[in-house]
């Protein structure tokens, strides 16, 4: 049987097993009326599937950039935790996520670059050192554009940004960069699924072009709300895949005029449709575009009996978990109201 098409039962398990330990809506209560970043920690420590990450952490004395980092770190160790168990890491698919670690260390190269900081690059995740393929260490100590690229010679990132140029500050164009990274990131996904069976493929398919789909839509309804963007300006910048929003009806709604009318033609395709149907605010357009991904993973994790299927959709789900805790952890920080918080968390 071909590695690609076995079933790996023992890992969809294992993942439904882990998933049923994940932050609960109770627990998520209990946080959002934390009056400290201490007080956080010791809830995750004690009660939480964080208590191993956390257990020889002081949690009186925890600063917040420190507990954010040990909670992204556990994070990372889940999701190898699931690819090595069965070693299906072997398989090139499943380094999607190493490959999106190595894009955002890119991105924050490009961002210290062209805010002429000489510091070294703080947010790295040295503990992934070894699974990338360049060195994280040496990385953190470009300092310019031309360095960078020098240094991802070896790497497939080179060929996707070598033709970016610096302007007379040495600041290259961090969104055309992003996009053509990103876009390398969803290829390269599409391109390993094209190996497994029919079935697996169109179902992941489906989960990376929803997911593509919605991203498109939170970005082009940045661009219109807050730089009043037309279309000429946002289908350059959106990813080339399309879901069920045909290349029509995305033209319809990146020619939108202004926000309001941007959210009217979103509100008529599939998608609105979904968000309306689960009672949730059309106005709230990019959060609720991201409860919409969440509901499909959480669907997709329940009904696959596919390990790829199901690493994708809890490796995705645990993302959120982790982004809901730091958005607690800052908004306990800054002494935001308990109600303006818990509009913040996707569940």
């Amino acid at each position: 049987m071909n590695i690609l098409n076995r079933s790996h039962n023992a890992t969809v398990a294992k993942i439904r097993a882990m998933y049923g330990k994940r932050i609960t809506s109770q627990d998520y209560g209990e946080l959002i009326n934390k009056q400290s970043v201490s007080e956080i920690a010791d809830y995750l420590k004690k009660n939480t599937h964080y208590s191993n990450i956390l257990s020889s952490v002081d949690v009186n004395s925890v600063h917040r950039g420190f507990l954010e980092s040990l909670l992204a770190r556990h994070y990372f160790e889940v999701y190898l935790k699931i690819t090595g168990f069965e070693r299906i890491n072997r398989q090139e698919f499943y380094n999607f996520r190493i490959i999106k670690a190595e894009i955002e260390v890119i991105l924050s190269c490009i961002r210290h670059i062209n805010a002429n900081s000489e510091d070294q690059i703080t947010d790295i995740p040295i503990y992934i050192n070894g699974m990338t393929c360049f060195d994280l260490i040496e990385i953190a100590k470009v300092r310019s554009f031309e360095e960078l690229l020098d240094f991802l010679k070896k790497t497939p990132y080179y060929d996707v940004i070598r033709k970016e140029r610096t302007d007379e500050n040495g600041k290259v164009d961090f969104s055309a960069c992003e996009y053509k990274l990103r876009s390398y990131y969803f290829e390269r996904i599409e391109k390993n699924v094209a190996g497994y069976s029919k079935k697996e493929a169109e179902m992941l398919n489906s989960m990376l072009l929803t997911d593509i789909d919605l991203i498109n839509v939170i970005n082009a309804y940045r661009m219109t709300s807050f730089f009043g963007a037309d279309e000429k300006e946002i289908k350059p910048m959106m990813f080339r895949f399309s879901g069920r929003l045909s290349e029509a009806k995305q033209e319809e709604i990146y020619s939108a005029p202004d926000k309001a009318e941007f959210i009217r033609r979103f509100s008529k395709t599939y998608y609105g449709r979904q968000i309306a149907d689960s009672g949730l605010d059309m106005n709230d357009l990019e959060d609720n575009a991201n409860r919409l991904r969440y509901k499909y993973a959480k669907l997709a994790l329940k009904s696959s009996s596919k390990a790829s299927v199901s690493v994708y959709a809890f490796t995705y789900l645990m993302g959120v978990e982790l982004s809901n805790l730091i958005r607690i952890i800052e908004g306990v920080r800054y002494g935001m109201p308990s109600k303006q918080i818990e509009k913040l968390i996707i569940v």
